[in-house]
């Protein structure tokens, strides 16, 4: 067995361990945009994504058919341990896209492994710390920056995490990203994401096919020159607003 050997959060962990979390789990492949569970749920497993070329997407939806797209995660990761640590319920829906092998491991199971073993448990502390980190920036972002720096930024991030299709243009985004599923991962209209695109899509910095939700970034680097050159208007705004007030005065 041994299929949890290129999991993050069970790095280091010795075979037979490994073989005793797989062997007391269950094996999913769930199909395109099945639900793994939804806000409410009682929080009773932990699910480790094994291999597979598509991601499980986390997020929360409102009332009014919008939602907020927490992460993506891909090969490698786990997802909804917090509720299992927490011992809650969920506070947020789970769905698979495209295709992915899952291990679904029972709350006890995991809880158990989790008082026994230290190195599970730095490995936990070391991908929660990195997952709070991004939280910070995501504030940060939303408070200071312009929309196009942060779906920059957040285009970076997808790409560098996880990877993409190199093609003779640049690298496609592993699986599909919709105007809508990028406005719900900066919680922002689709109107002012398609705004974005069109503007990035005539200086050729990204193709995006809408119908198929396939956005390659094809200049990175002109991508990091927006971040830039947005941050340094927005600091030359803020400079001019301090000194007219200071006129005013």
């Amino acid at each position: 067995m041994t299929a949890l050997l290129d999991v993050k959060a069970f790095k280091g962990l010795d075979c037979a361990e490994l073989d005793r979390i797989e062997a007391s789990s269950r094996v999913l492949v769930p199909h395109d945009g099945a639900r793994l569970f939804v806000e409410g749920d009682t929080a009773d497993a932990v699910y480790a994504i094994m291999k597979g070329s598509g991601h499980v997407r986390v997020g929360a939806p409102d009332t009014n058919s919008k939602g907020l797209m927490i992460d993506v995660f891909g090969p490698g990761d786990i997802f909804g341990e917090m509720g299992v640590i927490e011992r809650s319920t969920r506070t947020a829906d789970a769905v698979a896209e495209g295709r992915v092998r899952l291990l679904r491991i029972s709350s006890k199971v995991f809880l158990d492994t989790l008082h026994c073993n230290a190195v599970l448990g730095e490995n936990l502390c070391l991908m929660l710390v990195k997952r709070l980190r991004r939280t910070s920036l995501l504030f940060r972002d939303a408070t200071f920056e312009s929309l196009e720096v942060r779906l920059a930024s957040q285009l970076i991030y997808l790409v560098n995490r996880e990877g993409g299709r190199k093609t003779e243009y640049g690298f496609q985004l592993v699986g599909r990203y919709r105007q809508g599923d990028l406005a719900d991962l900066l919680g922002t209209t689709t109107r002012s994401i398609i705004t974005i695109l069109n503007s990035w899509r005539k200086d050729g910095i990204v193709i995006y096919d809408s119908a198929r939700g396939h956005l390659t970034i094809c200049r990175e680097d002109d991508l990091q020159q927006c971040i830039l050159a947005c941050r340094n208007r927005t600091k030359l705004g803020v400079a001019s607003d301090l000194a007219k007030a200071w006129d005013g005065d």
